[in-house]
C-alpha cells in the first residue's frame, strides 16, 4: 500500500532532519526523544536521521488521529519510551521494542487522565481504536504490576514497518496483551482491571 503523506510534513522533504523537524501539526521529533529526565539528543544519534524521521512520521500520523478523537478530549497521549539510545556496550535482542526503538519503528506511549493518572480502562480504549481505525504492525497492550499494594500500570507499545523513501508500506496488523511482561492473549487485546 502506497501511504500519501502530508507533503508539508513529509520528512523526504525537510533537507536536515532535527529535533525541531515537524512530522504533524504539533508533533515534533523531539516530542520521540523520551520520558522527562532521559531524553536523547536527535543531533548525535549516529543512524540514518532521515530514516528514523519516517518510521517516526508513521508515529505522528497515530498521535494526530488520536488528538482528533474527541473520545480522549480531556486525555493526554505521552511518550514513555521514545527513540532508544543503548550504553556503550549494550546489544539490544533483535527485533525486540528496544531495537525497534532505534530506528523509530516502536514508540511505548501512556494515557494520562485529567488527575495525571494513567486510566486502565481508556487505554484499553485506545488501543482497540488505534487497532481499528489506525495503521501499524503491532501493538501490545502492556500491563504491569510494580507493587504489593496492586497498583497496576498500563502502555501501548506500537511497532511500526521501517518507512521507505516511497512509502510503500506493508502493515501486519498484529496485536496482543501482556501481563508483567508475560503473554496474555495473541490476535486480541483483553482488557485487565485490578
Amino acid at each position: 500500500m502506497i501511504y500519501l503523506p502530508d507533503p508539508y510534513y513529509n520528512p523526504n522533504f525537510a533537507g536536515t532532519i532535527t529535533s525541531s523537524t515537524e512530522l504533524a501539526p504539533g508533533i515534533r521529533v523531539a516530542k520521540f526523544l523520551g520520558a522527562r529526565g532521559s531524553r536523547n539528543q536527535f543531533e548525535r544519534i549516529k543512524g540514518d536521521t532521515a530514516q528514523i524521521a519516517r518510521n517516526l512520521y508513521m508515529h505522528a500520523e497515530l498521535m494526530r488521529k488520536t488528538i482528533q478523537n474527541s473520545d480522549f478530549d480531556d486525555y493526554r497521549l505521552t511518550v514513555a519510551e521514545g527513540l532508544y539510545v543503548p550504553a556503550e556496550e549494550e546489544t539490544p535482542t533483535a527485533d525486540s521494542i528496544n531495537d525497534y526503538r532505534q530506528t523509530g519503528k516502536a514508540v511505548v506511549y501512556q494515557l494520562i487522565a485529567p488527575n495525571g493518572k494513567i486510566d486502565l480502562s481508556k487505554s484499553y480504549d485506545l488501543a482497540v481504536y488505534w487497532k481499528d481505525y489506525c495503521n501499524y504492525d503491532l501493538i501490545c497492550l502492556d500491563y504491569d504490576k510494580f507493587d504489593p499494594n496492586g497498583s497496576v500500570s498500563c502502555q501501548i507499545a506500537v511497532v511500526m514497518p521501517t518507512t521507505p523513501v516511497s512509502f510503500d508500506l506493508h502493515f501486519q496488523y498484529k496485536i496482543e496483551t501482556r501481563f508483567n511482561t508475560k503473554l496474555q492473549s495473541s490476535n486480541e487485546l483483553v482488557e485487565i482491571l485490578v
